[in-house]
């Protein structure tokens, strides 16, 4: 028969395509529910991190609280330059510090490692506090010894408005709540908080380590300036000031915008994961759809259609399926926005709404395009083994997944861009294509299963029961679907296992191992002449306690081998947070037990005039450092030169006493330093505010405080993780 020329074919197998998906949609039903899930989450997926990014950088000048911040850290700054800089902008001035807030009720007394950030009466100069009650801010400013603080702070201390706060060894007022505050910094996203009048710092007596003290300010450009050109003159200002830090909007927030790519980066590769298992469950169910079409389409071939006429009906009538399904996961995911809002809006300020994308629309149909097509090649192949000579026969004949060289081919390009396609937008490839490597060694492993336990029933023959035989003989024809079975279950089941108990273990080991060999609490700010004081009070209360005291001096990394670090080390790297601001180092004689040199000798005693530095081996490694290197380091204004003479294996897990770098105390003790120390105590006698009572700039770290916020942010993940794993499941 002569065969059709292109509009009439394409018009015909448009109205077929059409035809069958409206009268076959029962049969493919569960094609339709699979699909659905997996598109839905991951449109959920990706419609929720556009959200967040959208608000963070609409808001990104309220995020900073301004258009720009110069950031001191622990030292108040060059004011000079700072006035230079007021005379065509506006400035707010804010100082953060750390330090122990407690109840007065001696009966009910609680303490708490409290970040304080005191304003002044121009913040803030973008955005707007949320706080009640009405007023409160103002009279912050006026009064002094007066606090608001947040709301969490306010549950944990189980306080409320009028009462008192005592904090170091003054009182102070609680006048307000706030609810959300537009500078959405680490402390403020997360921990107990309060803010104070500017005043508050001539009030306490703060010290700089101790106290973590940072100085920040933060600018506002007049309305008609040009924005580029006062960042310049701005940045001239400071080119030779080497202690100011010059952030912009577009840094605001950085720590919350990697937690959110991180933790978008881990729910895509999981759902990526149930829409590949799910492929294989299609792929089988398409198989079927096909075997029960299986005379429609010997008729089909018997009036004229070629196989390649077939083929592509199916394939436009999954296209159709596809965009209609996209289209509706899509849509649908724009209503669980409204959840994530209501959740980040209590306690961040974030005000989150749906963003539609033409382009995670598009890469959320493409996935599903390639994963659909990727499976059903070896379906659709199949229809090649119908004959239209099959209808005067009379004969059913079973399909089979059928496989060329030329369609392996296309599912490996197919397959490849794919995991490019995830890999190459990620926050980070390498990560993403070692999970599709595991993956697919897992796929391997589960296919050769399934052929070892195919060959084993083929030859267990000992039995005489017929349901057992049957059953056995079905598994083991050639045309089971067995192998796909097993993969498809046992992928599932293994992602599902996997994640399940990496959260179980993970909460495990919060729970028992860490507290177990963690100290009970940190204290900082121990000045020299106290630190008998604090060791003979610790131990009066507890005779056992096992006490660990350290010297401690505030470092800044400001240059390395000549060449300030952060010109070529970029904020993705792991250690960056080494030279992203100043460091709390030590310094001690012999090699710690816990940190194992890993290279280099300890220190040469022959030099003692001159700085030697022990580094993190990880931290070397990340940064590319070598023994021999020089770091420029700012102490206390003073620029020291110290060379890098070994490295160490550094465990910060264990909770302990750790630090990036430790000096040669030859040299080190000569700095000006206070003590940082731990305390694991074998009774319940020691009494917080007994010991704030004889050391009120004392700061108290409680471990377990910590170890619960951690773990109740974990169970929610963990909550969440293990409901997509299950879907998974269903969809399989």
């Amino acid at each position: 028969m002569e065969k059709l020329n292109n509009s009439s074919e394409g018009n015909l197998i448009f109205r077929y395509a059409l035809k069958d998906l409206s009268r076959n949609y029962k049969k493919i039903s569960s094609i339709i529910a699979t699909l659905f899930i997996s598109l839905f989450i991951l449109s959920a997926i990706f419609t929720i991190e556009d959200s967040l990014k959208k608000e963070l950088n609409d808001n990104a000048k309220a995020l900073l609280g301004g258009d720009l911040e110069i950031d001191y850290n622990r030292n108040k700054g060059n004011l000079e330059l700072v006035n230079k800089v007021k005379d065509f902008t506006t400035i707010s001035q804010m100082i953060e510090f750390s330090t122990m807030v407690s109840t007065i009720n001696r009966e009910k007394n609680k303490s708490l490692f409290t970040r304080i950030k005191t304003v002044d009466t121009k913040y803030p100069l973008y955005g707007s506090v949320n706080y009640e009650p009405s007023g409160a801010l103002d009279r912050m400013h006026r009064e002094p010894n007066t606090l608001l603080i947040n709301e969490s702070l306010s549950k944990n201390l189980n306080v409320k408005l009028n009462d008192k706060l005592k904090v170091q060894n003054q009182l102070f007022t609680i006048i307000g709540i706030v609810k959300s505050v537009p500078d959405v910094s680490g402390f403020v996203a997360f921990g107990d908080w309060a803010l104070a009048g500017e005043q508050t710092l001539e009030i306490l007596k703060l010290n700089g380590i101790g106290s973590f003290l940072n100085y920040e300010y933060k600018v506002k450009f007049n309305q008609n300036d040009d924005p580029r050109k006062i960042e310049k003159k701005i940045e001239n200002i400071f080119v030779d000031d080497e202690k100011a830090q010059l952030r912009y909007p577009e840094n605001s927030a950085s720590g919350l915008k990697r937690i959110i790519n991180n933790f978008s980066q881990f729910l895509s590769l999981v759902s990526i994961s149930a829409m590949l298992i799910a492929g294989i469950g299609v792929a089988n169910t398409l198989l079927s759809f096909v075997n029960q079409n299986n005379m429609s389409i010997a008729v089909r071939k018997a009036v004229g259609f070629y196989s390649g006429n077939i083929k592509n009906l199916y394939y436009l009538q999954l296209l159709i399926l596809l965009l209609i399904i996209t289209t509706l996961a899509y849509g649908l995911s724009f209503l669980i926005v409204p959840i994530v809002d209501q959740y980040l809006s209590d306690g961040l300020g974030l005000s989150v709404s749906p963003v539609f994308s033409i382009i995670n629309f598009f890469k959320i149909f493409l996935v599903g395009l390639l994963v659909l097509i990727i499976f059903s090649i070896p379906t659709i192949n199949s229809i090649d083994q119908v004959k239209a000579s099959n209808l005067f026969r009379n004969v059913f004949q079973n399909l089979e997944f059928y496989y060329s060289k030329k369609s392996i081919f296309l599912s490996l390009i197919l397959l490849s861009i794919l995991i490019l396609l995830f890999s190459a937008g990620s926050e980070r490839p390498v990560y993403s294509i070692g999970y599709f490597a595991a993956f697919f060694v897992c796929l391997t492993v589960f296919f050769l299963l399934s052929k070892i336990i195919i060959l084993f029933l083929k030859k267990f023959k000992s039995t005489s029961n017929i349901s057992l035989k049957v059953s056995i003989k079905n598994i083991t024809q050639t045309k089971s679907i067995t192998p796909i079975t097993i993969m498809s279950l046992g992928l599932g089941v293994t992602l599902l296992l996997t994640l399940a108990l990496v959260g179980i273990n993970f909460q495990r080991e919060i729970a028992k191992s860490i507290p177990d060999i963690a100290p009970d609490y940190f204290f900082v700010g121990i000045q020299n002449e106290e630190k008998r004081i604090f060791e003979k009070n610790i131990l009066n209360m507890d005779p056992n306690a096992n006490i660990e005291v350290v010297p401690m001096v505030s470092s800044g990394i400001i240059k390395i081998n000549g060449v300030n670090p952060s010109t070529y080390i970029k904020p993705e790297n792991d250690s960056y947070w080494v030279i992203g601001s100043d460091r709390r180092s030590s310094w001690t004689d012999k090699v710690p037990e816990d940190n194992p040199l890993t290279e280099g000798e300890w220190w040469d005693l022959t030099k003692p005039d001159q700085l030697q530095i022990s580094l993190d081996a990880k931290v070397a490694k990340d940064l590319n450092i070598s023994l021999g290197d020089i770091f420029t380091l700012n102490i206390y204004g003073r620029e020291i030169d110290g060379e890098i003479v070994n490295f160490r294996a550094v465990d910060y897990r264990d909770l302990n006493i750790n630090f990036a770098m430790l000096f040669n105390p030859q040299f080190a003790k000569n700095i000006p330093h206070e003590y940082l120390a731990t305390a694991k105590f074998n009774s319940n006698k020691f009494d917080e505010t007994e010991m704030l009572e004889i050391m009120p700039s004392l700061s108290m770290i409680k471990i377990a405080d910590y170890l619960s916020k951690v773990t109740a942010v974990l169970n929610k993940v963990f909550i969440a993780v293990t409901l997509i794993s299950a879907v998974t499941i269903v969809i399989v």
